[in-house]
């Protein structure tokens, strides 16, 4: 008789059991369906801000070098061009977002305004440097292969990342780095004598020099970027990252405005204006639309650090730099030669070998959460 109690108390357990699991599945489905839902939004994010990193990049570097081949020479104009157009995101940063519980929470934990204006001006003279390098860069070297060096940056970020923010590197990220710095840098045992008219062999080593400092600087100053997102913007909205792009954006300008005129270069704008090949309103329209691409530019760059991390985005830039020599090809009459195109092969190879990196991290935490879940069961 106690030995059939005891055989019915197993079997209802059991039945309660599967009860409670089959009443808890419909919500584990609505959780993993959220999930499926959140990753499906994060990756549209990372995309979209990858069209402006990419499409930024390629503009802004071919409207730089067709101000210098049309006649202009202000090296503080073409770096204004670089950052004036944070204006843009204005109304954007102006139009008021509707909060949750936990966004309301996160404010009062916002840092004050003297602290962000420190790291807004901290990280903005890391940019006017890194800007007029990139400048003397451009002036210097044919568009094709400023792209490829500015491509250096990515190494000297994975050192950056791994010690300041804690950016995990296997094989195959390495692998990664590796293939995107030999694209960058493979070009530089070429000599340039057809892309825009010949070039000595000390503008094509101040060029060098130059784009190298900016790929450095920039490497460092994106890891910094994804230091204050960790530790001082704690904030979760898309709207941080438009406030950090315009308020350093805004800050830069100033910088540059003052270096323009501290130097007496704005003496020199209406001669250089009247002197611009394709005329005054092309001069306009190229500072303008230069303006407007490096602003995209930005914004992407800095959305792919908040969303993803520094050493994604600059694997991003990289895979731009060795597209960009596309793009020069087709509207710039730029050469393309074998090099380049082996350059832009490993450029794929080194972005391709970091997605997939990304795709075993997915892969891996799916099998760890269907392990736990396993083991939940078993504990029944």
């Amino acid at each position: 008789m106690a030995r059939v109690s005891m055989e019915g108390a197993h079997e209802k357990l059991l039945h309660l059991t599967f009860e409670e699991a089959e009443g808890t599945e419909p919500s584990e489905n609505a959780d993993n369906s959220s999930v499926q839902s959140s990753k499906f939004i994060l990756w549209l994010q990372i995309f979209i801000f990858t069209l402006f990193t990419i499409g930024g990049q390629a503009a802004g570097t071919l409207l730089g070098r067709v101000y210098y081949e049309q006649g202009g020479q202000t090296r503080w104009i073409a770096t204004l061009a670089q950052t004036a157009g944070f204006s843009i995101l204005l109304p954007f940063i102006c139009y008021p977002s509707t909060k949750n519980h936990n966004e309301d929470e996160l404010t009062i934990h916002q840092p004050s305004i003297f602290v962000r204006a420190l790291v807004y001006i901290f990280l903005g003279l890391f940019q006017v440097v890194n800007s007029m390098s990139f400048t003397v860069g451009v002036q210097y070297l044919p568009a094709s292969t400023y792209s490829l060096i500015a491509g250096s940056q990515l190494a000297f970020n994975a050192i950056t990342s791994f010690l300041l923010n804690g950016q995990k590197i296997t094989a195959i990220i390495l692998n990664s780095i590796v293939l995107l710095s030999l694209s960058s840098s493979a070009v530089i045992f070429q000599n340039e004598t057809g892309d825009s008219g010949e070039i000595s062999q000390k503008s094509l080593l101040i060029g060098f020099a130059a784009t190298t400092f900016g790929s450095l600087g920039y490497a460092l100053q994106f890891t910094f970027t994804e230091l204050a997102f960790q530790k001082v913007f704690k904030s979760s909205t898309l709207k941080e990252v438009m406030k950090m792009s315009f308020f350093i954006g805004f800050f830069v300008t100033i910088a540059s405005l003052t270096g323009l005129f501290a130097s007496g270069n704005w003496r020199n704008l209406e001669k250089e204006m009247g002197e611009f090949r394709t005329g005054k309103s092309s001069y306009v329209i190229n500072l303008v639309c230069s303006a407007i691409a490096w602003q995209l530019y930005a914004l992407g760059s800095f959305g792919l650090v908040f969303k993803a991390s520094s050493l994604f985005s600059n694997v991003v830039i990289n895979l731009g730099t060795s597209i960009v020599p596309v793009f020069a090809m087709v509207f710039l009459k730029d050469r393309m030669t074998g090099l380049k195109v082996f350059s832009l092969l490993l450029g794929l190879w080194g972005y391709t070998s970091y997605i997939y990196q990304h795709y075993l991290d997915d892969l891996e935490a799916k099998t760890s959460e269907i392990k736990a879940s396993d083991d939940q069961v078993d504990d029944f």
